[in-house]
């Protein structure tokens, strides 16, 4: 007889009792490593058990109810954002109301579970003992990005990226003695160590995205209110206040965990995000129909590449919205599911989607759409047998009602207004602009062998990379031409031809790839053509020496992969000494106006702090530099862009209610940055600041203004 208390209940229970208990203590650490666990995976375990998702695997069910259970957070965030204020509470995402929600709802599933009892899939779930010791790796990920920042050396993290490597050498020659649970695992913390080496590399934000979704997630946790309505001057700005992963959810998260907002954005995210190339492995094992070994390379190719962990790759609204875009295709593609079960998961998976990331939205209704299209003309020109497809009208419909509904409804319909105006753009110039090679993006033209080199070294460096991109279209090719579609499923081969054809458009159209980044272009169509680099580099091995095995192919591979990431991390140029892109590994001496493109460091937060503090917005300005418009001043600043002028050399006044920010580069180096214009010198207006007073100081970031 099967016990009425399941495994998933009786966590779920213990976790919430144990969360009410750290927050309402305040516990230090200990809050924020429960609130953690509790939010990101309960009551989404036990919603997956209301619904009763039987036929799934351990692995696949627990993915799927993480899904459930960031959807659920965002959904409950927003109904309790709007109802909540009805009942005369000001302040609906305050600790409070958000925890005896989440409550609430954790006890009516354990009710219904009670009731009903369920397949107790949970008990599956729990890897070998021998496989604990690789929660060491991202540990070593974490211990190394502090050293390297308090002490500038970087050899725990060399220590780190070799135990990648050797978790892709051992799970790839000794896959036949692996502990169970070992691929997953390997795959989890392997993304978790390189994406946590990227984000700790400095103690605040970076990258490009991250300072406008630091400054509406702010807006939103300052207020315990997400206001929907709120029109900022700033477009990036309105777009990022209409995704529900840039605001509620990180709300959500600060208020119960009571983590910094800065490392909501630079752990919570990342290990978030981290679940991504484990869906993966699900989904090219169950619908590539690869086995594990080979499922286990192609992840760990992806996970190899600069655009899937860089500091400057994803903004965190693609984080959570790619971990949707995975679900849904596991979701999609997957047969054994009851179509009452499968539509509704469609639906949660889809609008959490569609409220995370606009892009990453466009990109799926394309997907979706363009592979219905094709297999539908080609099934009636009878290029294409297949008979059935997962991908159904109802599905491209539902998808469009939710997408456009939300984008147009929302932040005076900014994210609408900007794929349309991307589309004009495109449409207008692709004449004018086709031949020109400035229309394609310099990471383009370096992508297909246009462009310099840095050094040798990175010329070896792109050799690896292109041999990458030689396998991936050796697979596509044999895949298409020697009628290997079964063994990928119709399904997903089509999407994944499409996924190559964005990449082919990223070279082809004129200002394409810009709009998007076509780093970004490049990861998102890996999702699918990763496997491809495993199938087209065993294809290759065995071409060249007739009688190897398809074990010695694969393991041939490493012969590329292994280098590829150590070229990828920058390892190998820091080791050689060679110019080096790696701010983990390189930033004690990487040149320091690049470096300062790239992060913010605390003087400069102090300097913004201090500004944003004395500055009234209702009257006042500031003259700054682009890159401090847009990082600093917008993050830590809090500053609206309304309020910011830029300081340019051919300024030439500045009066009593007007300040100037200056950072360290444009003390120190004298450069000052105006976007999308050549830099210029600072020594160009020093006429005009020496009239200035000195308002704040502190090392070489500076405060002027008027009497």
């Amino acid at each position: 007889m099967k016990s009425k208390i399941s495994t998933s209940v009786g966590l779920a229970l213990f976790f919430q009792v144990l969360t009410d208990l750290v927050v309402i203590l305040n516990l230090a650490f200990v809050r924020e490593i429960v609130g953690f666990v509790y939010l990101t995976f309960f009551p989404g375990i036990l919603v997956l058990e209301v619904l009763k998702q039987d036929g799934r695997d351990a692995l696949e069910s627990f993915l799927l109810s993480m899904g459930l259970q960031i959807a659920l957070l965002m959904f409950v965030g927003l109904s309790i954002n709007i109802l909540f204020p009805i009942l005369g509470i000001a302040s609906p995402l305050s600790t409070g109301p958000l925890l005896g929600t989440m409550n609430a709802i954790t006890l009516l599933a354990c009710l219904v579970i009670y009731l009903r009892p369920t397949n107790d899939w949970m008990s599956n779930l729990i890897p070998s003992r021998s496989s604990i010791p690789l929660v060491a790796v991202p540990l070593l990920s974490v211990a190394g990005a502090l050293v390297a920042n308090s002490f500038g050396t970087n050899s725990i993290l060399f220590l780190m990226l070799l135990s990648v490597a050797g978790l892709i050498v051992f799970g790839t020659m000794y896959h036949k003695s692996l502990p169970k649970g070992f691929f997953p695992l390997a795959i989890l913390v392997a993304s978790s160590a390189l994406l946590l080496h990227s984000s700790l590399a400095t103690n605040y934000i970076s990258g490009y995205d991250d300072h406008g979704e630091y400054h509406v997630f702010k807006f939103t946790d300052n207020a315990a209110f997400w206001n929907a309505s709120y029109i900022f001057y700033n477009e990036g700005l309105n777009k990022g206040n209409s995704m529900l992963s840039d605001t509620i959810l990180p709300t959500i998260y600060s208020k119960v965990t009571n983590i910094d907002a800065t490392w909501i954005l630079k752990i919570l995210f990342p290990l978030l995000f981290a679940f991504v190339p484990l869906i993966l492995y699900k989904l090219y094992c169950a619908h590539a129909h690869f086995g594990k070994k080979h499922a286990f390379l192609a992840v760990m190719f992806l996970i190899s590449n600069l655009a899937f962990f860089g500091t400057d790759g994803l903004a965190n609204k693609q984080m959570i919205g790619e971990l949707f875009f995975a679900l849904l295709f596991l979701v999609i593609l997957e047969t054994d599911v009851a179509s009452f079960r499968k539509s509704l998961l469609f639906v949660i998976f889809g609008a959490g989607l569609v409220v995370s990331h606009y892009s990453m939205s466009y990109i799926f209704l394309f997907l979706i759409s363009s592979v219905w299209i094709v297999t539908t003309v080609g099934q009636r020109l009878g290029v294409i047998s297949h008979k059935t497809m997962r991908i159904t009208p109802r599905m491209i419909l539902i998808f469009f009602a939710m997408s456009f509904g939300w984008y147009i409804y929302t932040a005076n319909s900014t994210p609408f207004n900007a794929i349309v105006g991307v589309g004009e753009h495109i449409s207008s110039s692709f004449l004018r602009d086709f031949f020109s090679p400035s229309s394609r993006t310099l990471t383009v033209l370096r992508g297909v062998g246009i462009g310099e080199v840095a050094s040798i070294g990175h010329q070896i460096g792109r050799i690896f990379f292109f041999a990458a991109e030689i396998f991936i279209t050796i697979g596509m090719v044999e895949m298409l031409y020697k009628k290997k579609q079964a063994k990928f499923g119709h399904d997903y081969a089509m999407v994944a031809v499409m996924s190559f054809a964005i990449l082919v458009m990223c070279i082809i159209v004129p200002n394409f790839a810009a709009y998007f980044r076509a780093e970004r272009f490049y990861q998102v169509s890996l999702l699918f053509l990763a496997p491809f680099f495993v199938s087209g580099g065993a294809s290759f091995f065995n071409f060249i020496s007739r009688r190897t095995s398809q074990t010695v192919s694969l393991s041939l591979i490493l012969l590329i992969l292994i280098p590829f990431l150590l070229f990828e991390t920058g390892f190998i140029y820091e080791i050689s000494g060679d110019y080096s892109y790696s701010v983990a590994l390189s930033k004690y001496r990487m040149d320091k106006a690049e470096l300062y493109e790239r992060i913010t460091d605390e003087s400069e937060i102090a300097a913004a702090t201090w500004l944003s503090t004395n500055l009234d917005f209702s009257t006042s300005y500031v003259y700054a530099d682009s890159t401090s418009i847009y990082h600093v001043l917008t993050s830590y600043g809090m500053m609206l862009t309304e309020n910011a002028l830029l300081l340019t050399n051919t300024t030439t006044f500045i009066d009593d209610m007007t300040f100037v920010y200056l950072r360290e580069v444009n003390v120190d180096e004298g450069i000052v940055t105006a976007g999308y214009l050549p830099a210029w010198n600072l020594s160009d207006v020093q006429p005009l600041l020496k009239g200035l007073n000195v308002l704040y100081s502190n090392e070489n970031n500076i405060v002027l203004g008027g009497n």
